[in-house]
């Protein structure tokens, strides 16, 4: 990683900023307690409480999730708006009713996509209801939030009303002080947009693009402060010094945030981000690019991949992307409390977890409030009732026991996942990794003279046994008689603890659970479909060719792999990638996809754990 020194120019800028985020790594006193709403969208009058740390947010489609995350954007957008026209000043009790509203055009309202203004405020009557309501401003949004520094909570207060399609906001309610640190909300909704090119935004600039529901457009913003806290951290610690010192430097790694994500995206994607240098005299756009490696035997280095050039990161997927941009924001110092509206949706279900994970070491490391709203029952399925709040019919409660969740999970599948609907009637499911499994085994069933039923339902999850067995069971108290099996990749498990009829050693519960745990003991399902002679098939070279170039490529005979045992040569290696839609795997050098090498594959070529996978399906 390249930690060059600061332009003079941005550095100036850059001088504030930075005291002020280094010193917000401390600052743990603040925590949003409430929200109160009037008038606002389907909320008449409602209260909501807030938890601490990491919450799910669950509910149906039309059950208020968006409402109340979108409350927190508008009240965000109104503090900006206020404070960028009238001053921070302009927040104090004092100054309360001596001001008039902020006025805003409908064009610029940009929080929450609304095709009118009118749409913000309960059934579209914005006129005054209510004796409480004065000077027109009917519709009102409080946040109150805890300060250990003061003994009674903390509000603010902004009225909104509308006239001609235009837009006036006020402070109505206060009892901050003056400097008085006030909490600030980050909402992310689906698919916020990333630019292909992003210029330097100030602070208060990137604050505002944030409050407008815009906060892709600011990531490598982000990631550019990010970076630079992060040598000007590195600068004071080595000093005069040669280097900074081995204690200070793992003291470093371990409470800075770039530090942080840095380590997240080498782990997950197996990349290294690289910031460039942006003066503002020079450049007109931020670029940030990233190589791929991995770390050396010792893990003592992340090593760039011979021959991989520097690339952007907007010629990465949308995944990469996202979780890119989740993190950046919510490691951002200046946000307190975070709300993501379906940040998984298009993960794949492993990145899924890993987003999930990360997110609640995120809040608890650093003190956040982070709030996730998903409609995926694997998700919510794998966590406490007490970190899930449940949105129904423009309620909402944190969960408490766990047939809560079920009985929530239930409800989800009704709306979200067609196929517990034919759980209820089969009674029989398979959980396996990715949909692309089933697809095989079907595949590879038919052409071993049998066919998998139709009424065995297939559930794609990358989850442990462990957590297979805690959904199933819940799954089983509502449907009842449900039988299934569970089948995953070996991934490191050590190989011994896999018997050769794919039984789990260290699953030994879950079979008396009902969930038989099989897994693979090839590190991965794909090792089983690298037959050299249906990959000859499936293109039109001869079985030579293709063991002549698989050697030269990835250094293995896959001649090794018999149809009958497990080849040693084979069991641990990391073959995924042989066989996937990279531009190095087989598929993409030859031109092929998966599916043609498995349609290819001859009945005296499907390995034994195939077979004993199938009949364990077969047999339910």
């Amino acid at each position: 990683m390249v930690y060059a020194a600061l332009p003079i120019a941005t550095s100036l800028i850059y001088n504030d900023l930075q005291f002020k985020s280094l010193g917000n790594e401390t600052l743990n006193t603040i925590r949003v307690t409430k929200i109160k709403l009037h008038r606002f969208k389907r909320y008449d009058n409602k209260k909501f409480s807030l938890p601490d740390g990491f919450c799910l947010l669950a509910g149906g489609n039309n059950s208020g999730k968006s409402s109340f995350m979108q409350a927190f954007a508008v009240w965000e957008f109104c503090k900006s708006v206020v404070t960028l026209q009238q001053g921070e000043n302009s927040l104090l009790p004092g100054n309360i009713g001596k001001k008039q509203g902020v006025g805003v055009n409908s064009e610029d309202f940009l929080p929450i996509n609304l095709p009118s203004l009118k749409h913000l405020w309960t059934n579209l009557k914005v006129n005054k209801l209510y004796d409480d309501e004065t000077d027109g401003y009917t519709l009102w949004l409080e946040v109150n939030w805890v300060n250990d520094d003061f003994p009674e909570p903390r509000r603010l207060r902004f009225s909104l009303s509308l006239a001609n399609e235009r837009l006036f906001i006020k402070v109505t309610g206060s009892n901050l002080v003056e400097s008085e640190e006030v909490p600030k909300a980050a909402y992310i909704p689906p698919f916020a947009g990333i630019l292909h090119r992003e210029p330097f935004h100030t602070t208060a600039m990137r604050s505002r693009l944030v409050g407008q529901g815009l906060s892709g457009s600011v990531m490598r913003n982000t990631l550019l402060e990010l970076h630079r806290l992060n040598t000007v951290k590195r600068s004071k610690l080595k000093g005069d010094k040669p280097k900074i010192p081995t204690a200070e430097l793992k003291k470093l790694r371990e409470t800075d945030r770039w530090e942080h994500l840095v380590e997240i995206m080498r782990r997950i994607f197996g990349v290294e981000l690289i910031v460039h240098d942006f003066d503002e005299r020079f450049h007109s756009y931020i670029k940030i690019e990233y190589w791929k490696g991995a770390f050396n035997e010792k893990r003592t280095k992340f090593e760039k991949y011979k021959g991989f050039n520097r690339r952007d990161i907007m010629v990465e997927g949308s995944g990469f992307l996202q979780l890119l941009n989740v993190l950046s924001l919510v490691l951002d110092p200046q946000y307190r409390i975070v709300f993501l509206d379906e940040p998984d949706a298009h993960l794949h279900p492993k990145l899924q977890f890993e987003l999930l994970s990360e997110l609640e070491k995120i809040a608890v490391k650093y003190n956040k409030q982070i709030l996730f709203a998903t409609h995926s029952t694997e998700l919510i399925a794998s966590r406490s009732p007490k970190q899930i709040m449940r949105f129904e019919n423009g309620k909402a409660k944190l969960l408490s026991q766990e047939a809560q969740k079920i009985a929530l999970i239930a409800g989800l599948g009704a709306d979200y996942s067609p196929i517990l609907k034919n759980l209820q009637r089969s009674k029989k499911i398979v959980f396996v990794e990715h949909e692309s499994d089933e697809n095989a085994l079907k595949i590879l069933a038919e052409k071993l003279g049998g066919k998998i039923s139709e009424d065995i339902v297939f559930w794609a999850w990358t989850g442990s046994h462990a957590e297979r067995l805690h959904l199933f069971k819940q799954l089983r108290s509502q449907i009842g008689s449900l039988k299934g099996v569970s089948i995953r990749d070996r991934d490191g498990q050590d190989f011994n603890t896999v018997s050769e009829a794919l039984f789990d050693k260290q699953n030994n519960g879950c079979e008396t659970e009902g969930l038989k745990p099989l897994t693979w003991r090839y590190r991965y399902i794909e090792t089983y479909f690298l037959c050299v002679q249906a990959i000859a098939r499936s293109t039109s070279k001869s079985v030579e060719d293709i063991t002549k170039d698989t050697i030269a490529w990835f250094g293995i005979d896959l001649n090794c792999a018999k149809t009958d045992s497990i080849a040693t040569v084979l069991q641990n290696l990391e073959t995924k990638e042989m066989l996937n839609e990279s531009n190095q795997s087989i598929c993409k050098k030859y031109s092929i996809s998966k599916y043609d090498v498995i349609k290819a594959i001859e009945p005296c070529e499907i390995h034994q754990d195939i077979k004993t996978a199938i009949d364990n399906i077969t047999a339910l």
